[in-house]
């Protein structure tokens, strides 16, 4: 596992960003990503050199009890590609059994994705759920539905954003006087 993550990162090394046939700011997925608009650089890694090893629940993905990791491989083959290390780009294109590892680990993400949405959904309801007899007093306190005192100081500063100024009216002249300014 170690010998494949030294393979990958020399790799990345080799291609990121020098190695690319178009460089930044020619090239527009690389603006893109490093402009922060949309995209990481492992997406880019993805796209430009391999994808790597590809895991599922933090390990390699299991044998089966046939002793392969996919029906297209011999049993206990010992070659990374066998265990899930993808060395195909999306660029050129990817090999079936290659797509198939990548497609396990998309849908381990999606799957974590889905729970972790619904969990915090529910968790948002019961915190808004207790939080609805909470009334701001005049003396800026807070207090629950009893009397009883949860906050001092609405906020811990007393600020009430939606009547806060931000832009100050001595901002103005700068500002027009900066209108012509070219982007």
């Amino acid at each position: 596992m170690t010998v494949l993550m030294e393979l990958s990162c020399a790799c990345l090394q080799v291609c990121m960003p020098v190695g690319l046939h178009t460089r930044f700011p020619d090239n527009n997925l690389q603006l893109m990503v490093q402009s922060g608009a949309k995209g990481s650089t492992v997406n880019t890694m993805q796209i430009s050199c391999l994808l790597g090893q590809i895991e599922l629940e933090g390990r390699r993905p299991p044998l089966m009890p046939s002793g392969k990791f996919l029906p297209c491989f011999q049993p206990y083959d010992p070659s990374p590609g066998a265990g899930g290390f993808v060395s195909g780009r999306f660029l050129t294109g990817i090999k079936p059994q290659e797509f198939f590892f990548h497609c396990m680990a998309g849908r381990e993400g999606l799957v974590d994705t889905a729970v972790k949405t619904s969990r915090s959904g529910y968790l948002q309801r019961c915190i808004i759920k207790h939080l609805e007899g909470l009334v701001v007093q005049y003396d800026l306190t807070v207090r629950d539905s009893d009397g009883s005192v949860i906050q001092f100081l609405y906020g811990e500063d007393g600020l009430d954003i939606p009547k806060t100024q931000f832009l100050q009216p001595r901002q103005f002249p700068f500002i027009e006087d900066n209108y012509e300014v070219p982007q």
